[in-house]
Parts: structure tokens; C-alpha cells; sequence
């Protein structure tokens, strides 16, 4: 199916976010959280779509710097908008998670304060990229958002968060709750950047 369709195509999100609830509702519970994971499950699952999306961006980014591709500088706002729009959805569904698994939102917690200060940075780098025309300055831009990143977030230390909620289950459902949610996440969110690249790259 050619680019143009697929994002005038709004029943594939909508069906992909029906799986996604599905999926969410099916999964299994944890021993200490019980019911709670369920909501952990939608946090992480955006954090690492998100994720993935910082990276592919910053991988374009390189090549945009290089390059000054027009084509490939409309594709990397949308990636960047996009991406930052499913980190923000993940952050404040963290903070439900926090509220509903914790009885409070803890501030001033390490891996808190990390996604504050991503969130902070990524909305800087879209302002910046709309004051300054210059495509191989977009990409650096990107590629130093990525860069940032993936040296805050890992680094954070986890003190109320676990170490790695995914991979650290030792049930194969758990786990697969965890990679599927992420995998609907990214999905979603790739028809958003195809819907919103075509735009920007026919500017």
C-alpha cells in the first residue's frame, strides 16, 4: 500500500490502539503489583517506542548533517514531533502508574527527573529547529537530542523504578505484555510520522 493511502487510512490506528487495549487487558498481573502492572505496562511500552524513535531520529539526523537532504529533513521533523508526542503520553502515564502503584508521585526521583529534563530538551530542540532554516542544523540537532538521551536516561539511578521491568520477569507473558505494548506503541506511532512525513516533505 503506497505511502499516501496508508495515512489517510485513520481505521489502522484505531484497530492498532483496539489490540493495544486488548492485549493490556489480557495480560498477565504481577505478584506485587497485582492489577497495577496493567498501567506499567502502557507506561513502558511508550517509553520504549519512544525510545527507538530518539534513535532512528538521531540516526537521520546524522544523515540529514550530511547530506542536507530536503526530503530526509521533512521526515525528521515528523519523526521528532512524533516521537516526542508518544515520550510526553509515556511520562504522564507514568505518573498515573506512580500515583496508583506508589499511593503518590515521587518528584524528585532519579528517573523522574531524567524524563523531565529529555522532555525539557526535546521541546527545545523543536523550537530551535523552527528558527533556524538550515537543514544540516536540524539534523545536528537531532543527532545531540538522541545523544542526550541515551546518556540521561540509562544513567538515571533507579530507586523507586526497577531495574528493568521487561527483561527482568522471569514470566514469558509478563515479558511479552511488555515487548507487545511497545511494538503497538511504535506501530501507532509510525502511522502518525507517515501521515505527518508526507506533509513535510511536500513543502
Amino acid at each position: 500500500m503506497p505511502i499516501a493511502s496508508i495515512r489517510k487510512q485513520i481505521w489502522i490506528p484505531a484497530a492498532l490502539a483496539v489490540v493495544l487495549v486488548i492485549l493490556i487487558w489480557r495480560a498477565p498481573v504481577e505478584q506485587s503489583l497485582g492489577q497495577g502492572i496493567k498501567i506499567v505496562y502502557f507506561h513502558v511500552g511508550l517509553i520504549w517506542a519512544a525510545m527507538l524513535g530518539f534513535a532512528l531520529n538521531g540516526l537521520l539526523g546524522l544523515a540529514v548533517a550530511i547530506t542536507d537532504n530536503k526530503t530526509l529533513a521533512g521526515w525528521l521533523a515528523a519523526i521528532g514531533r512524533v516521537t516526542l508526542g508518544v515520550f510526553v503520553v509515556g511520562v504522564i502515564v507514568s505518573l498515573i502508574a506512580e500515583k496508583v502503584n506508589w499511593g503518590g508521585v515521587f518528584w524528585q526521583e532519579p528517573r523522574n527527573t531524567a524524563v523531565f529534563k529529555v522532555t525539557a530538551v526535546a521541546v527545545i530542540i523543536l523550537v530551535l529547529q523552527s528558527w533556524f532554516p538550515w537543514r544540516r542544523v536540524h539534523g545536528l540537532l537531532h543527532l545531540g537530542l538522541a545523544a542526550f538521551v541515551f546518556l540521561t536516561l540509562p544513567s538515571a539511578a533507579m530507586v523507586m523504578h526497577p531495574e528493568n521491568p521487561g527483561r527482568s520477569s522471569g514470566s514469558v507473558g509478563i515479558q511479552s505484555a511488555f515487548w507487545g505494548t511497545a511494538l503497538l506503541s511504535f506501530l501507532i506511532g509510525v502511522w502518525f510520522v507517515l501521515r505527518l512525513g508526507t506533509e513535510e516533505t511536500a513543502v
